[in-house]
């Protein structure tokens, strides 16, 4: 364990604060010592409810009298650059949430200010800690199988939680904010397994009766592999499945159920490679859900398990002087993919978005 401490601040009193809270306050060598919200109450009620010393709606103020080395950005995405900067100015590294940011610029101007300051700056792409997609990740980095030929990442839309949206959420702003919210996870997933994208194609329903951008399939290409990546609000039930192709198996994560199968070819009579076929990936199967089930049983499983490991891992990068373990670059790229996105459907729609998203920048920062 390490000797030095944390003073960690929270930008930000909403629903996705609790849970970055619950993982921080558990961290041994870190202590959570103020929350700031624009909206004074909210951030008031959130102190008092989670037992933190001290609220502000002030950033700069918090920043002075708390001297946080450590700030969570968990606001409305229009807000993360601005928020980012000061804190790494009044001399904190920055946690932020996905997505970065909402336009390329502004997460360049985020990174050349971690540079400037010597911050550290990482980005909450939760997803890639799961444990389902960290065993996934294992089983590729070992060459368990081979060579990757292709990726699919297929993220689904729950209408229960979409239901339960509040009006003027930013999530559900304008026709592109869905796509924002949740289409980050699907492709910085597929682009881990890739490396570098080199280009991309678009195809999808454009704006729907009901304002909202429905269907969206976008195919990248990364040095000789290609990804798949579906979004959908449409297909139910709702799917959250990474699958990743390789010249010696395939393998298949389930997100929303956390189970995980491997598929490999099998030196057997043809008959019997065909029973086999369907009766491995079933045990395997039986076996992901019964490890899944024990862990959210005894509690070793909570709500957002990857951003639980994003952070820890955060912090112990800043114990450890080390590099973070989503840097600014992989935010950078998931919101250039986000951005051609966006473009691709505002010209075939032949709508105005312009910069899009801002809508709640300078009102209340719940996310």
């Amino acid at each position: 364990m390490s000797d030095r401490s944390h003073r960690v601040a929270l930008v930000g009193a909403g629903r996705i604060a609790a849970v970055h809270h619950g993982y921080a306050k558990n961290i041994s060598n870190a202590r959570v010592v103020a929350v700031c919200d624009a909206d004074r109450n909210r951030a008031e009620e959130f102190a008092q409810e989670k037992k933190i010393p001290a609220f502000y709606d002030d950033i700069e103020e918090l920043l002075q009298k708390e001297q946080p080395n450590i700030v969570h950005i968990v606001t409305p995405p229009a807000t993360h650059a601005r928020l980012a900067i000061a804190a790494m100015e009044g001399g904190a590294n920055v946690l932020v949430e996905k997505p970065m940011a909402m336009s390329v610029e502004d997460c360049d101007q985020m990174i050349e200010a971690a540079e400037r300051y010597g911050r550290q700056i990482c980005v909450d792409h939760n997803r890639l800690f799961d444990p389902v997609v960290l065993k996934a990740r294992g089983l590729v980095e070992s060459g368990a199988l081979g060579d990757i030929v292709s990726v699919e990442a297929l993220q689904g839309v729950n209408p229960v939680e979409g239901g339960g949206t509040p009006d003027g959420h930013w999530s559900v702003a304008d026709p592109f904010a869905p796509l924002y919210n949740l289409g980050p996870h699907p492709l910085y997933l597929a682009a881990h397994f890739l490396g570098p994208i080199d280009g991309l194609q678009i195809v999808g329903q454009p704006i729907g009766e009901d304002g909202l951008l429905r269907e969206i399939r976008v195919l990248l290409e990364s040095n000789g592999a290609y990804g798949y990546v579906t979004f959908s609000m449409g297909a139910q039930p709702y799917l959250n499945h990474v699958n990743v192709f390789g010249t010696k198996g395939t393998l298949r994560a389930n997100l929303n159920t956390m189970a995980i199968t491997v598929e490999k070819v099998r030196k057997l009579p043809k008959m019997v490679a065909k029973f086999t076929s369907n009766l491995e990936p079933a045990a395997q199967l039986v076996g992901s859900t019964v490890e899944t089930v024990l862990a959210v049983a005894l509690r070793r499983m909570k709500t957002y398990p990857g951003i639980g490991q994003n952070i820890r891992r955060f912090y112990k990068s800043l114990d450890e002087g080390e590099g973070p373990p989503v840097d600014g670059a992989a935010g950078r790229q998931n919101v250039w993919l986000l951005r051609e996105i966006e473009e691709h459907f505002s010209k075939t729609a032949g709508a105005d978005t312009g910069t899009g998203h801002s809508t709640n920048g300078e009102g209340s920062w719940n996310s």
